[in-house]
């Protein structure tokens, strides 16, 4: 079984101190080789062999969860939230920034080396707790998408190719295309940008459009 390497990036010591030596079963094939109190910190020294980030969300610089989770994916670092997750907007710039789940720290230690392993393996971790949260946020600036547009980014981030959700609606390759189009701009007008598929299906769960399940990617 391949180890998996991790960082832990949280201003606390005693948090990175105390769940360095939880992860730190030699049996669960995680490894934690960096540990740092920002992004920054950690980016500034030696993290090539890092695999996945537990990130939390209020770190003492200020910093950005959006840019945080940004600047770990253009490492090719996996992004895993390691919070207690009460705030729903750094939340939402996290996920928008990239990040490919999230895990309470009040949850088990289990539960947090399972959500590991699976953002490892490239799956998207949202608990159902923290979806609700997420979708009942009333300060929350979703997309103008209309019906017909919702009912095609649900089909698409459920990973129907197009041809497929051309046949479901009973319209064309094109119309489904350009659906993709409008939506993708709309986004963009709210200031979170979807290039990619996978980022289409993380708006989507923000938006409630889908539930937060794994992507098929």
């Amino acid at each position: 079984m391949q180890t998996i390497r991790i960082a832990i990036i949280d201003d606390h010591e005693a948090i990175r101190v105390g769940l360095a030596s939880a992860l730190g079963d030699p049996t669960e094939a995680v490894e934690v080789v960096a540990n740092a109190a920002t992004v920054a910190d950690f980016l500034a020294a030696d993290h090539a062999a890092v695999d996945v980030a537990l990130l939390d969300l209020n770190l003492g610089d200020d910093s950005d969860p959006k840019d945080n989770a940004e600047l770990l994916r253009a490492e090719g670092i996996r992004v895993l939230v390691y919070s207690i997750a009460d705030n729903v907007r750094l939340l939402r710039r996290a996920l928008a920034g990239g990040a490919d789940g999230v895990c309470r720290k009040a949850e088990p230690v289990a539960d947090t080396l399972e959500a590991i392993r699976a953002v490892h393996a490239g799956h998207q971790v949202i608990s159902q707790e923290v979806f609700a949260a997420i979708e009942g946020d009333s300060e929350h600036v979703a997309a103008a998408l209309g019906p017909r547009e919702r009912e095609v980014l649900s089909l698409y981030a459920a990973g129907l190719e197009i041809p497929q959700i051309a046949r479901s609606l009973f319209i064309s390759d094109n119309s489904v295309k350009e659906y993709l189009k409008r939506i993708r701009v709309k986004y963009i007008q709210v200031d979170r940008p979807a290039a990619s598929k996978l980022d289409l299906f993380r708006r989507a769960v923000e938006d409630g459009i889908v539930p937060p399940v794994e992507p098929m990617v």
